[in-house]
């Protein structure tokens, strides 16, 4: 029952909610199931994902704040002391922010720090030194949910003036920080990100 027209309209569905790239990764996982089912287990049956458009990916991204920008948010008055903690440790550490939200005194062992709940695998990754100052003075875990902090973020860029700006962008700025800033190399800088394919560096 499942056919072409059935998956385009899955696809037009979530399109409007959702970026191309999510709508993707959820057709990939789709589309690995018909194609275990006759390569593996001998079920003859086509795979509808095949014969439909796919959402264009969405352009990568490349926006870095400038110091005059980060100068607002971290030292402007409008931020609560809990979000400025949190942009700080983004900046020393390119944390993604539900690696932040998760981090336990536990996780902490001088100066490393370990993730066990991350995209791809658990990972340990070095603190410099202001990153640890942040981590012991902060109020772990972080009582905030991914949303609020998101919406908290945004508020405080618009009340800034501060346009096209994600809280993701704090992780690739923290990312490139250390490769032209630290000259860590793309090896040193995967381990740290957690990324599996240094191509996302190399861009």
């Amino acid at each position: 029952k499942i056919n072409p027209c059935v998956i385009g309209k899955y696809r037009d569905k979530h399109i409007k909610r959702i970026s191309g790239s999510s709508v993707n990764r959820s057709l990939d996982a789709i589309s690995t199931i018909f194609t275990t089912c006759k390569k593996e287990w001998g079920y003859p049956v086509s795979n509808p994902v095949t014969s439909i458009r796919r959402p264009k990916k969405a352009e990568p991204r490349n926006r870095r704040f400038t110091n005059h920008e980060l100068d607002k948010l971290i030292k402007g008055n409008r931020a609560s002391p809990k979000l400025r903690s949190i942009i700080q440790i983004a900046l020393e550490t390119a944390m993604r922010q539900s690696e932040i939200l998760r981090v336990k005194p536990e996780h902490i062992n001088g100066n490393t720090l370990f993730i066990p709940v991350a995209k791809t695998k658990p990972r340990t990754i070095p603190l410099t030194l202001k990153a640890v100052s942040l981590l012991n003075n902060a109020e772990l875990p972080f009582n905030i949910t991914g949303n609020a902090l998101s919406k908290q973020f945004r508020k405080l860029c618009k009340h800034y003036g501060i346009e096209d700006a994600h809280f993701h962008d704090l992780r690739k700025q923290s990312l490139t920080n250390f490769m032209l800033k630290k000259k860590l190399s793309v090896a040193e800088t995967m381990l740290i990100a957690g990324h599996s394919d240094p191509r996302m560096l190399l861009r």
